[in-house]
């Protein structure tokens, strides 16, 4: 899987403070849209509810930073540094809590009165982006936009997991301009850039690349792109993005962040896996970009083809990638690589077990992806291969690109984040037979306990200093 281009790196910045990372106002690229801030006039209380959100130790950097001298190098050792094991555990600490205190927003139940604003602009935080853990640099390891769903059942949305994948960032920046107006059927948090960093570079080389080249044809796009060797793909240092998860059926072990290989995991995956933790969620749209154009498309993890006979997650997830396929189609999407001979197929090039089983292997041995991680652990995964990397705007000449990454976003709202095909209707239970007990639900097995808007907002409170937002806390607390 590869990507496109990129204009400039968000998530990737150093904030100065906690309350500048949570309330700033940064542009989308390209879109001529902003991520919503804090209400007019509400700046102080914005500030101070959503400080919380934010708050890193400068310990917590510092005991990152050895982190960056361990990279030289592919990270192929099994038996890796305890400096740098020692920070990843740093980090997947920072980032569970960051994790866990997003979730805390999702299941806040409503503020009784004149204090409903309270809410309002947690669920603004929210919306605009949460930074999750910390990288050694002490920039936020990624960001997190979560928006409240008609259900409280959970999607999650990924893209930027190659930072060259830049076509792939744009339909996920799309999406939250999409999601900011349009609700939901799922409650759905957003990853737009996975990688921040590696984003932000291939973004520098593609406005390099417009500056001189512009108007160019895709064949020379890939011809400059190979010959650059896909800058932005990778950390430099590290492996394959999508190759670093736990083995199958595996958490990742906080104290030891390993993948299924026994190398470190790096702090932006961490970060992933930390939200994965802490929402649960049913189903997860990863999305990417490929180079082979007649590759692309929507396809299903786990597939039919590759689990068991009649596992129902595998055809849920089939039926799923399909459903979004065609309809990427009928939108004028180039979905090549889910028709290839006479049928529609959701199976991933090159995952036939009867003609790639020397390719698996290969693939299987550097490591596991998300793809397969992730079902193992009762979620369908969704893969969206984008057609090329290049972003709308960029050095390609390309007329239609715009409407075919907003077309994307559009399958992606309207499918994989819309309701569910109605289930067939239940069986009638034999007479005299015993009603089953309903189960609660994930959310309301883990509502929020009595005092934690207070707590977060004491949090906030403390960490802006702000005499009105405390006095907000104190009247709360009564």
């Amino acid at each position: 899987m590869v990507g496109s281009e990129g204009r400039r790196t968000v998530d990737g910045e150093r904030r100065p403070d906690a309350v500048q990372r949570s309330t700033r106002c940064a542009p989308d690229p390209d879109l001529g849209a902003s991520r919503p801030g804090p209400v007019p006039g509400n700046a102080v209380l914005a500030a101070a509810t959503v400080a919380a959100l934010g708050t890193r130790e400068t310990a917590t950097a510092a005991a990152l930073g050895a982190q960056g001298t361990a990279t030289a190098g592919r990270a192929v050792q099994r038996a890796p540094d305890p400096a740098k094991v020692a920070a990843a555990a740093t980090q997947a600490t920072q980032a569970t809590a960051d994790a866990q205190l997003l979730r805390t927003i999702q299941l806040l139940p409503p503020l009784p009165g004149q204090f409903a604003v309270a809410g309002a602009l947690l669920r603004a935080a929210a919306q605009a982006g949460v930074p999750i853990g910390l990288d050694a640099a002490g920039n936020a390891a990624t960001t997190a936009h979560l928006f409240a769903g008609k259900v409280p059942d959970v999607a999650l949305v990924v893209a930027g997991v190659h930072g060259s994948e830049q076509s792939g960032v744009e339909v996920a920046e799309r999406l939250l301009v999409q999601l900011r107006t349009m609700q939901p059927h799922f409650t759905v948090v957003v990853v737009p850039r996975l990688f921040p960093a590696n984003v932000a570079s291939r973004g520098a080389w593609e406005e390099k690349l417009a500056k001189t080249q512009s108007g160019i044809a895709v064949a020379k796009y890939q011809q400059l792109r190979n010959a650059a060797n896909d800058p932005g793909r990778a950390t430099p240092g590290e492996m394959d993005p999508n190759r670093q998860f736990p083995d199958l059926g595996k958490d990742l072990d906080l104290a030891k962040p390993l993948d299924a290989k026994g190398r470190v995991v790096e702090p932006s995956n961490i970060a992933l896996m930390a939200l994965i933790e802490a929402f649960k969620p049913s189903r997860i749209v990863s999305v990417h970009a490929i180079k082979d154009l007649g590759q692309a498309g929507i396809f299903a993890d786990p597939h039919p083809s590759t689990a068991a006979a009649g596992d129902p997650q595998a055809q849920a997830a089939d039926a799923l990638a399909l459903t979004m396929a065609k309809r990427a189609d009928a939108l004028g999407v180039n979905t090549r690589g889910n028709r290839r001979g006479t049928a529609w197929t959701s199976l991933y090039p090159g995952q036939d077990k009867a003609l790639s089983a020397k390719q698996m292997a290969v693939e299987a041995a550097r490591g596991r992806s998300l793809g397969q991680w992730a079902p193992s652990r009762g979620m369908t995964v969704v893969t969206v291969e984008v057609a090329e990397q290049h972003r709308s705007g960029s050095a390609v000449a390309d007329p239609g690109r715009a409407a075919e990454l907003e077309a994307e976003a559009t399958v992606i709202r309207e499918i994989f984040l819309g309701p569910p095909p109605p289930a067939p209707a239940p069986v009638p239970a034999a007479p005299g037979a015993a009603t089953p007990a309903v189960q609660p639900s994930a959310v309301q097995r883990s509502a929020v306990q009595p005092g934690a808007v207070q707590r977060l907002l004491v949090r906030g409170a403390g960490a802006a200093g702000n005499d009105a937002a405390a006095w907000l806390v104190e009247r709360l607390r009564r």
